[in-house]
């Protein structure tokens, strides 16, 4: 409201409309290329402008009127000349004296304004002649008549008579040369710096003068640009009272009104934006929410349908040889036939519950290994032997490529087995009959490599992300499933997984074939145990000596108990965390591990379990060492695994008894090839 009686004064009303009336001025200035500039460089510009065009159209005007002056003085001094030619010529006309005549046209020489001179006779052929070097001589017969100018460009010619005594002798010829650059360069010097001169004046008094003018609107644009950048508190200073002194004053208080606004609508700026982050995010949550809602329902719906299809499917076979057992007049072939039929048809619903149970555990994390030591070929062995019906019903070859030498491996001989086995039934699957499939193996330094590799139907890229998902079957080869719930995958790298290694699938695209490879890590690979303690040599270890852990929190106690193990001939290693003594264990695989209970970070419990989990741990002696000694400890001790349960403070005897008796019972393990 206040801005607006500001601009109702006569005042502002009168300057919008100069500022109306000056707004047509905008296209010589874009013409110009100043419409971009401040206000005093335009100032500047307007009066620099203006002076040098009055001085360009003052100097062409001069530069014109010097050269007309110049041409018809060059033109009266070449009939000057040629009138004091003809004068001296006239004799030597009259009396035929050629050297004269000759000699009296040379001396034009000496005038570098003339290019050609010649006397012709009275019947106009030429008698004497003059021709500058460079220049065109002078016509052989006399085209003008006498006393006759003509000027073209840059050149002049005129004739004149020879006249004596009344009598006409002959023809003067002349023609010249206008020096018209040398003329204008010379004027241009000059015309030069008297235009630097005048435009300094003129600089100087701009200068001057459109100070009072910019320096208020110089003040305006400045603030306005600290207003573009969001700085309202700027103010232009107000240096007058005139009409420009009233728009600082209305700017100003424009300034303080847009800034309270400014800042409200910030503020409102602000708590709009939070809002609209915090409704995006829970949108953002809220969709995705329901499509994995909606994708987990999708699935449950297939993996439902097809588990009822997969479980219906064995119940008619079974119904059938049912009825036939039961007919009276069954003979013993066909009642064979039937209860065979039966238990191939139960065994396949067996392992579809199995493998549901499988993956369920593994999920959950409720799956434990059974680790134990194996070789390569055994479980290679055992996974042909599980898909070999499907792979010679199909009419597949088969061909495995293994190591050389034996591997020995420290895995679950049924998990790993069970892993390889769904590969090659998938592959036998999803290949058309007659296909070719390959498993080798790889042993690297780091890792052993199986791959299958089979000749079907192949992989896009697009499902291959999604292949190891549960319940995910590619939709193109779902009429190969051949009685699948879409988990052989997902258990292979489950499976995997938990003995640390990776499965990965390769596909060169549709019909041409697909490769799975499974990476067991180097800790799967098998060392073999060893007893007694370590020695350079190569004479056995003395019976009745073992490979000692000792793990206690209480360093006093477990080094104690280690220095007194190593003075009886045992090789000791003493920890004094759990996480410390585990990783040990795995490193050293000791023949016995003295745990204490309540240590830190990771009970005995806790590691005990682990070590059983190992192949080598299975084997092993463990001997909780606690304070702790009830019925109900001892019981719980019991179910961690461990053998032997003793009461703090324990007898270094009672060990030792207890190790002997173990190393004598327990002798080392050899790994058959």
């Amino acid at each position: 409201m206040r801005l607006g009686r500001w601009l109702s004064q006569p005042a502002l009303r009168d300057a919008g409309s100069r500022a109306g009336q000056t707004a047509s001025l905008g296209l010589p200035f874009a013409l110009l290329g100043l419409e971009n500039r401040s206000v005093r460089g335009k100032l500047m510009s307007v009066m620099l402008l203006t002076t040098l065009i009055a001085l360009l159209v003052g100097g062409v005007a001069m530069l014109a009127t010097d050269l007309s002056i110049y041409r018809r003085g060059l033109a009266n001094d070449l009939d000057t000349e040629a009138g004091i030619l003809s004068l001296s010529t006239a004799p030597a006309l009259a009396f035929d004296d050629y050297t004269a005549a000759q000699r009296n046209v040379d001396a034009l020489e000496a005038r570098s304004s003339v290019l050609a001179a010649a006397i012709y006779r009275v019947d106009g052929t030429r008698y004497a002649a003059f021709t500058r070097s460079g220049s065109k001589p002078a016509p052989a017969q006399l085209a003008l008549a006498p006393a006759q100018r003509r000027i073209h460009g840059t050149i002049v010619e005129l004739t004149r008579p020879v006249v004596r005594g009344g009598e006409f002798l002959g023809t003067i010829y002349l023609r010249g040369r206008l020096d018209l650059l040398g003329r204008v360069e010379a004027y241009a010097g000059i015309f030069a710096l008297a235009m630097l001169l005048s435009l300094a004046v003129a600089l100087l008094l701009s200068t001057m003068l459109q100070r009072v003018v910019t320096t208020p609107l110089e003040a305006m644009s400045a603030v306005a640009r600290q207003v573009v950048q969001g700085d309202y508190s700027a103010r232009a200073p107000q240096s007058a009272d005139d009409e420009i002194g009233l728009v600082v004053q209305a700017f100003n208080r424009m300034l303080d009104e847009v800034q309270q606004r400014a800042r409200a609508l910030e503020r409102s700026n602000q708590a709009l934006q939070e809002q609209v982050r915090e409704r995006e995010a829970a949108e953002r949550a809220l969709r995705s929410s329901e499509e994995a809602l909606r994708e987990s329902d999708r699935r449950k719906d297939e993996f439902l349908a097809t588990l009822a299809h997969e479980l219906r499917n064995p119940l008619a076979p079974v119904r059938h040889a049912v009825r036939l057992l039961e007919v009276q007049g069954a003979d013993e072939r066909r009642q064979r036939w039937a209860r065979e039929v039966i238990a191939r048809q139960v065994q396949r619903m067996a392992l579809l519950l199995d493998d549901l149970l499988d993956v369920a555990r593994i999920t959950r994390g409720r799956l434990q290994l059974k680790k134990d030591y194996t070789q390569l070929g055994t479980l290679v062995a055992s996974a042909v032997e599980t898909a070999r019906p499907l792979i010679d019903a199909k009419g597949h070859t088969l061909e495995l490529l293994l190591p050389a030498e034996p591997v020995s491996l420290e895995v679950d001989p049924l998990r790993i087995s069970q892993a390889i086995s769904n590969l090659l039934m998938n592959a036998a699957k999803y290949t058309d009959p007659g296909g070719h499939i390959a498993l080798e193996a790889t042993l690297l330094e780091q890792e052993l490599r199986v791959s299958v590799k089979d000749s079907g139907i192949g992989l896009s890229s697009s499902a291959m992300p999604r292949l190891f998902e549960m319940f995910s079957q590619v939709d193109a080869a779902i009429d190969r499933a051949e009685g699948g719930l879409g988990i052989g995958l997902a258990l292979v790298k489950g499976l995997i997984g938990m003995h640390g290694g990776s499965v990965e699938v390769a596909s060169p695209g549709l019909g041409r074939g697909s490769t799975f490879t499974i990476h067991l890590p180097a800790s799967a690979l098998a060392r073999e145990p060893r007893r007694g303690p370590e020695s350079s040599g190569t004479a056995a270890a003395p019976r009745g000596y073992c490979r000692v852990l000792i793990a206690d929190d209480n360093a006093d106690a477990a080094d104690s108990l280690g220095l007194l193990l190593e003075m009886s001939g045992h090789r000791v290693w003493v920890a004094h965390s759990g996480k410390a003594a585990l990783e040990l264990a795995m490193r050293e695989r000791p023949d016995a591990l003295i745990l204490d209970i309540g240590m830190p970070g990771m009970t005995g419990y806790e590691l005990a379990r682990r070590v059983r989990q190992e192949a080598w741990g299975r084997r092993a002696l463990l001997i909780a060492v606690t304070g702790w000694g009830q019925k109900d400890d001892k019981e719980r001790a019991a179910a961690a695994g461990f053998d032997q349960h003793l009461t703090k403070p324990v007898s270094t005897e009672l060990i030792e008894r207890l190790l002997a008796a173990f190393a004598l019972a327990h002798p080392p393990v050899k790994l058959s090839g």
